[in-house]
């Protein structure tokens, strides 16, 4: 006897944004609204490996505690805006596919969305604010970061 194989997690986010309704439409722009901002942070994530090997690399200098917590603040200021646009998508799956009722789920959307761009745009600012500390220079320096957001 065959079981039938259940679909993946990635099947179901897709056939939940790409269904044969109306409502696809909405939430084809949320994915790729969010979709957009994941792909702009995913270079985060390549900076945020570079600064690792960074401080791999001259670990040996003893970079000192200061640099320890500004490094780790910066990595994860780094890395919040891409999850936290990851998370809006499968959230946004969660909630529509919940036992909720239908105001819950479309209030449950909108305090995500604003949720979600708090986090991004506070994620954004903190990134700009910690790599401007003189611990953390030298990498922006090197990297030709633009730290002023222009």
């Amino acid at each position: 006897m065959d079981t039938p194989k259940k679909p993946s997690y990635i099947k179901k986010l897709l056939t939940f944004y790409f269904a044969r309704r109306w409502q696809s439409l909405v939430t084809i722009f949320y994915l790729a609204g969010f979709g957009y901002f994941a792909v702009f942070y995913l270079g985060n994530l390549w900076l945020s490996l570079k600064f690792i090997g960074y401080t791999l690399a001259n670990s040996a200098q003893l970079l000192g505690l200061a640099y320890l917590f500004w490094g780790v603040a910066f990595l994860i200021a780094l890395l919040v805006p891409f999850a936290a646009s990851i998370y809006a998508l499968i959230l946004c799956y969660e909630i529509w596919t919940g036992e909720w009722k239908e105001w819950q789920k479309a209030l449950g959307t909108i305090a995500l969305i604003f949720a979600a761009f708090f986090i991004i745009i506070s994620a954004d600012n903190s990134i700009r604010l910690v790599a401007g500390q003189t611990e953390l220079e030298e990498f922006v320096t090197q990297e030709n970061l633009d730290i002023i957001g222009k």
